[in-house]
Formats: structure tokens, C-alpha cells, sequence
């Protein structure tokens, strides 16, 4: 019995190394849902730009400008899609008196190459910042980050000095949302971990975070547990929306 018991202990351990290894493998799969574009296709509005972030790596971006330019809105969406996709939630900032950039992350889109880090991606988004700030400068420089991408902006605004950061529909961290989902995985396991918690207190810029308190996807409590890491922070609650439709709710262009 005790043999018995023993070799089950045994078979189940190397299951559970064999789950790490596959979830490790495939989780780019898992946090990105990209879409790929053909070169051929073009968007119904904007300019596109190649900005290049490797030597043989340029990120597609959709520039919206505006004839009243009060600066930029610097739009990183979620894990989903592309620009395509991505380019109504946009637009729905048009008007403000701001151009808007939205670049699609590596894999996404017209974009090239495959996402494979956390650096990759933290390095991605700066090349792109840098290049922002060669326009207009940083003082004019808004960053807009929506779930998965409020990670990134919360990031770069922890490097930089932008006029103003706005997160929504952000989580603490990937491993905060790894422990909700599959608490059972082991949290060095995450190239991505992504930590708001931890590039929020290092920001010195104005922030204001949205959460819709019926969000179905990042609890409420992320939204309210990131206000409260500095007093200065804006927690703004987004009724009457679930996860998806936070980034269309009037009230972040209203405080935008």
C-alpha cells in the first residue's frame, strides 16, 4: 500500500512538472490574442507608421491627428486583436484636441516578429515613447493604457516623465490575476508578470485609473487597491459597463 501510494505521489509530481513546462511554453498563447494583418490592408482612418524597435523589427502604428493638437494620447490596447479591432476604441478620443497613437505590439497586426519577453515588450513601448517625444516633447505626451496594455503604461510612466497617465480597466499585477485564475501555478513561472503595484509608486505624473465595479474580468478591488498607492491617484468608477466596454465609457473621455 505504502509502495502504491508512494509511485502515485511520484506519477503525480511529473504531471505537475510536465504542466509547468507546457503552460511555460505556451503562454504567450495564452495572455495574447493577436490578430495578424495582411500588408495590403489599410485602415479606414489615420496615417500608419513604421517605427522600428530591432534591427529588423518595426511596430506598426495608426496616427490620428487632430487640427487642434493640444498634444498626444499615446493608446495601448488590450491583448486582443489588432488595430483594426482597436482603432473604434480609439476613436472614441478623437476630438479632444489630441493626435493619438496606437501602436500594435509585436505579432499584432502589420507589426513584426513575436512577442517572447517582458523586457522585449517594456523595450518595444519605449522605442516608441522615445520617438513621441522627438514630435511633440514629453510635456504633451498623454498615456492611455486599457487592461492588458496598462501594464506597459504603467511602465513607462515609471521611466519617464509624461504630461499624464490614464489606466483602465487595469489589474495590480499578472500575478495577482494568475493567482485568481490558477492560484495552484507557481509565480515564477510568468514572463510576464507585468506590475502595476510596483511601477505606480515610482510615477510622479498626474494618474487617474477607471474600473467598472461589474468588470467580469479584473476584479474592482485591482482598480481600488491601485488608487490607493498614492493619495494623488483618481479612482473614477465606470457604471452601468462590464470589461470590454470600459474603454468606450464617456467618463474616461470626459476626465481625459
Amino acid at each position: 500500500m505504502k509502495k502504491a501510494i508512494k509511485y502515485l505521489l511520484i506519477i503525480l509530481s511529473l504531471l505537475y512538472v510536465l504542466l509547468l513546462i507546457v503552460i511555460y511554453s505556451i503562454q504567450e498563447r495564452l495572455l495574447f490574442n493577436p490578430t495578424k494583418l495582411s500588408e495590403h490592408h489599410r485602415f479606414r482612418t489615420g496615417q500608419e507608421i513604421e517605427i522600428r524597435v530591432a534591427e529588423d523589427i518595426s511596430l506598426n502604428t495608426v496616427l490620428i491627428d487632430t487640427p487642434r493638437e493640444r498634444g498626444v494620447i499615446l493608446y495601448l490596447h488590450g491583448n486582443r486583436g489588432s488595430n483594426r479591432r482597436c482603432l473604434r476604441q480609439a476613436l472614441v478620443y478623437d476630438g479632444l484636441g489630441f493626435d493619438i497613437l496606437m501602436p500594435d505590439y509585436r505579432g499584432y497586426g502589420k507589426s513584426d516578429g513575436e512577442m517572447s519577453s517582458q523586457s522585449q515588450a517594456y523595450s518595444d513601448v519605449q522605442k516608441v515613447y522615445d520617438y513621441l517625444k522627438e514630435i511633440y516633447g514629453e510635456n504633451k505626451i498623454v498615456i492611455l493604457g486599457y487592461s492588458l496594455g496598462s501594464g506597459m503604461a504603467s511602465y513607462l510612466a515609471s521611466q519617464n516623465n509624461p504630461a499624464a497617465l490614464h489606466l483602465v480597466a487595469s489589474y495590480k499585477s499578472l500575478i495577482a490575476m494568475k493567482n485568481k485564475f490558477a492560484p495552484f501555478l507557481p509565480s515564477f513561472l510568468l514572463k510576464y508578470p507585468f506590475k502595476n503595484d510596483d511601477h505606480l509608486k515610482k510615477v510622479n505624473c498626474p494618474v487617474t485609473l477607471y474600473h467598472a465595479p461589474d468588470d467580469e474580468l479584473i476584479p474592482f478591488d485591482h482598480g481600488k487597491a491601485l488608487s490607493k498607492i498614492n493619495p494623488t491617484f483618481k479612482l473614477v468608477t465606470l457604471n452601468g459597463t462590464g470589461h470590454r466596454g470600459s474603454i468606450f465609457h464617456q467618463e474616461v473621455r470626459k476626465n481625459i
